[in-house]
């Protein structure tokens, strides 16, 4: 799971950047939204090989409150 990790760090870390960096806010969160898509993916391949970890549903959270970024 060290991929998904990764993937959500990412993602963060774009998000967080957008904020400081609002003239490039729009290439930011959309890389944001790649991440989270690759995310996504490693989430869907990991339920089909076996249980996915409970702290999976928090980062879903933490992405969905994420997503508003003020200029």
């Amino acid at each position: 799971m060290s991929g998904l990790t990764r993937y959500r760090a990412m993602e963060s870390l774009c998000r967080q950047s957008a904020v400081f960096h609002p003239l490039e806010s729009w290439r930011l969160l959309a890389e944001a939204e790649m991440w989270n898509h690759k995310a996504q993916q490693e989430l869907a391949c990991a339920g089909e090989h076996g249980a996915v970890p409970a702290v999976v549903a928090r980062a879903d959270v933490f992405a969905e409150q994420s997503t508003f970024v003020e200029a």
